[in-house]
C-alpha cells in the first residue's frame, strides 16, 4: 500500500512517472509505481491509457446540449450557491457533472477565475469523463466510486495540469447509482486538502436534497430493491417505475413491464407472497412475488427463481408462434383442415394481422394479398392466384365484404380446387351480402376476431408487430407509461386506429422515445383517473401543450405559460400529469 496523498510531490517527478507508464504500457513489472503515487491515481492513469483517453490541449469535447433543469441540477443548485459564497475569496470554483461527465453547472467568483477555467475548457457543456480525457476531478471519482484529489500533472490531459481538483461521485438516494459528481477546483499552488472534505459535505447535501424530493413510494421501492438485489435476478416495480439488478435485466423490456404489471394486479394477495409461473413475453420464469405492504399504491418485488423451459425444440425454419389467443385459435383450426381458412370480425379489428402472424408462426413466406373489391377490374387475378397457390405460397383475399356478387362463383371455385398453398379470406360479415357468408360456410373454416378493445392482453404484441412494419430508423420507442395508456383506451377504430396512431408517432418522433403526452389528447385524458372540471381540463390541455412545445422541459414550459415553476409542479400533481412520463 503506497502512502496517502498528503505531502506535496515535485511536479516533474509526477510528470516523469506518468510519461514512463505511458511509454512502457500497462504491464506491471517493468518498473514499480513510485511509493508516493496514490493508488487511485495509478489506477486511473492505467484506465486512461487502456481506453485511449486524449491528452492533447484543446481535445476536450464540447456538447451543445445538456439538461440544466434535471433532477440532479435542481437538487445541486442551492449547494453550489452556498459553496460559491463560502469560497469566493479563496480562488476556488465549483463544478457539477452529470453521469456522462459533462459539466452541467459551475460557479466561478471572478472574471480572472472564469478566464482560467475557460482556458482549461472547464465550463458548461464540456465532457470531463475519464474515458474521454483521462484522470480528472469530475470523471475519476465516478470511475473510482470514491472521493479523489487530483493535483497538477496527475491530470491526464495537459490542459488541466495547472489545476488541483477535489471530486466525489453523487449517488441517487433510491437506486444507489452514480448520477454525477461534484468537484472543487483551484490553481495547483493554492489548493488545499480541505477541499476534499468540503466536496464530500457538498455531495451529501445534494443527496439529502434529492431524498427530500423523492416520494415515500419511490424510497420504499429503492429500499426493497437494495434488500433483494443480492439474492439473484429481482425486479421491483410499481405502475410507472421499475428497478432491477444486472441479472434481472435480461428479462426486461417496455412490453414486459406493462404485461407483468397487469399480471401481478390480477393476483389475490390476501394470502401473502405467491410462487407464480409467469409467461409474459420475455419473462418466462417461476418467480416469488411479494406485494409491498408499506406503500399507499400497489407495488411488487419479483424474485426470479428459475427460468421456465420451452417445449420440444421446433424446426429451425420456424420462428416461435406469436402469443396471441386468436393466432393460436387459427393455428388449431388450420391443423384440423387443409382447406381454405376465413378470419372474420369487425372492420379494422386486425384480421390481416392475425393471418400474417399465423403464417409467420408456420414458417411461411409473406402471402400474396389481394383486395376483393378490386377483383372485378383485374382480368388476371384468377391466374395469379392459381399460380401462387401452386407454388406453395399462401394467398389472402381481404375485405370480402367488398366482393362483387359476380365474382363469388369464381372465388368459390378456387377455394374448392386443392392446391399446395393455403387460400385465406378476411371479412366483416356484418357488411357482406348474403352470398358471401353462404359461400364461406361452404368452402372455409376459420375464427372470429373481436374488436381490439376486447383484446387488451394481446395489444402489446399487436403494437410490436405494427412497429416492425415501420422502417427501423423511423420506428418510435414507446415507454411503459405509454403502453399503459394504450391498454386503457377503448379503440373504437380497432387495429386500424392503432396503426394510424403509431404511424403518426413515427412521423412526429422518428426513432425517438414516446411519452404519454405525445399520444392524442383524447387517449391520455381517458387514462387520467381523476375527472376534471371543464376549466381544469382546459388548463391541463394548455400545460401538456406547453410541455410538448418545450420538449418536456418544465422550467421552459412554466415560462411559456407565465406561471412559476413551483406552481407548475403543483398543477402537474393536481392534474395527474406524472413527472416520470414527461421525460423524452
Amino acid at each position: 500500500m503506497r502512502a496517502a496523498h498528503r505531502l506535496p510531490v515535485d511536479h516533474d517527478e509526477v510528470r516523469s512517472a506518468k510519461e514512463k507508464l505511458i511509454s512502457h504500457g500497462l504491464l506491471r513489472g517493468v518498473d514499480s509505481p513510485p511509493l508516493w503515487l496514490p493508488d487511485e491515481i495509478d489506477r486511473s492513469w492505467r484506465r486512461s491509457i487502456s481506453v485511449g483517453a486524449n491528452r492533447a490541449t484543446g481535445a476536450i469535447q464540447f456538447l451543445n446540449e445538456f439538461d440544466g433543469d434535471s433532477e440532479l441540477s435542481r437538487a445541486a443548485r442551492p449547494v453550489l450557491d452556498r459553496l460559491a459564497d463560502t469560497l469566493q475569496d479563496m480562488g476556488t470554483s465549483v463544478f457539477l457533472a452529470d453521469r456522462t461527465g459533462q459539466i452541467v453547472a459551475r460557479r466561478v467568483a471572478t472574471s480572472r477565475d472564469r478566464e482560467r477555467f475557460d482556458s482549461a475548457y472547464a465550463a458548461e457543456g464540456f465532457v470531463f469523463s475519464e474515458e474521454s480525457i483521462g484522470t480528472n476531478g469530475l470523471g475519476t471519482p465516478m470511475a473510482e466510486g470514491s472521493a479523489v484529489f487530483v493535483r497538477g500533472p496527475e491530470h491526464f490531459n495537459e490542459a488541466l495540469e495547472d489545476l488541483a481538483c477535489a471530486g466525489v461521485g453523487i449517488r441517487h438516494p433510491v437506486t444507489g447509482r452514480l448520477i454525477g459528481s461534484l468537484s472543487l477546483a483551484a490553481p495547483v499552488d493554492t489548493a488545499e486538502m480541505m477541499m476534499l472534505a468540503m466536496t464530500r459535505e457538498g455531495a451529501q447535501q445534494i443527496v439529502d436534497n434529492l431524498r427530500a424530493t423523492v416520494g415515500r413510494r419511490e424510497l420504499t421501492l429503492g429500499h426493497t430493491y437494495r434488500r433483494h438485489r443480492a439474492k439473484g435476478p429481482v425486479i421491483v416495480l410499481n405502475s410507472d417505475t421499475v428497478m432491477t439488478n444486472v441479472t434481472g435485466l435480461s428479462f426486461l423490456n417496455v412490453e414486459m413491464h406493462a404485461r407483468l404489471w397487469d399480471s401481478l394486479l390480477s393476483q389475490d394477495w390476501d394470502q401473502g407472497p405467491h410462487v407464480l409461473d409467469l409467461d409474459v413475453h420475455s419473462l418466462r420464469a417461476r418467480v416469488l412475488a411479494h406485494r409491498l405492504e408499506d406503500v399507499d399504491d400497489d407495488a411488487f418485488a419479483v424474485e426470479i427463481i428459475d427460468r421456465l423451459q420451452d417445449g420440444p425444440p421446433r424446426r429451425a425454419a420456424r420462428p416461435a408462434p406469436v402469443r396471441d389467443l386468436f393466432v393460436s385459435n387459427l393455428q388449431h383450426t388450420a391443423a384440423r383442415s387443409a382447406g381454405a381458412l376465413a378470419v372474420t370480425g369487425p372492420s379494422g379489428s386486425g384480421k390481416l394481422h392475425v393471418v400474417r402472424a399465423w403464417l409467420r408462426s408456420e414458417g411461411h413466406d409473406d402471402p400474396l394479398v389481394l383486395d376483393a373489391g378490386e377483383l372485378r377490374s383485374d382480368g388476371t387475378w384468377r391466374q395469379e392466384v392459381t399460380d401462387t397457390l401452386a407454388s406453395g405460397r399462401a394467398v389472402v383475399l381481404r375485405r370480402l365484404e367488398d366482393l362483387d356478387v359476380g365474382q363469388v362463383s369464381a372465388v368459390k371455385t378456387l377455394a374448392n380446387d386443392p392446391r399446395t398453398g393455403r387460400l385465406l379470406f378476411t371479412a366483416d360479415l356484418s357488411r357482406c351480402s348474403d352470398a358471401v357468408p353462404r359461400m364461406l360456410s361452404q368452402v372455409a373454416v376459420g375464427v372470429d376476431v373481436p374488436p381490439l378493445a376486447s383484446r387488451g392482453h394481446e395489444l402489446p404484441s399487436i403494437v410490436q408487430a405494427l412497429l416492425e412494419q415501420i422502417e427501423p430508423q423511423q420506428r418510435p420507442v414507446l415507454s411503459t407509461a405509454t403502453i399503459q395508456v394504450l391498454l386503457r383506451w377503448d379503440w373504437p377504430g380497432n387495429v386500424a386506429e392503432l396503426r394510424h396512431v403509431l404511424l403518426g408517432l413515427a412521423a412526429e418522433l422518428p426513432g425517438q422515445s414516446v411519452s404519454p403526452y405525445h399520444l392524442p389528447e383524447r387517449m391520455w385524458e381517458a387514462a387520467n383517473r381523476r375527472l376534471l372540471t371543464r376549466i381544469e381540463a382546459a388548463e391541463r390541455s394548455e400545460i401538456v401543450a406547453a410541455l410538448r412545445q418545450c420538449g418536456g422541459n418544465r422550467s421552459k414550459a412554466a415560462s411559456l405559460l407565465g406561471i412559476g415553476r413551483t406552481t407548475l409542479y403543483r398543477k402537474l400533481t393536481a392534474f395527474g400529469i406524472d413527472a416520470e412520463t414527461l421525460l423524452t
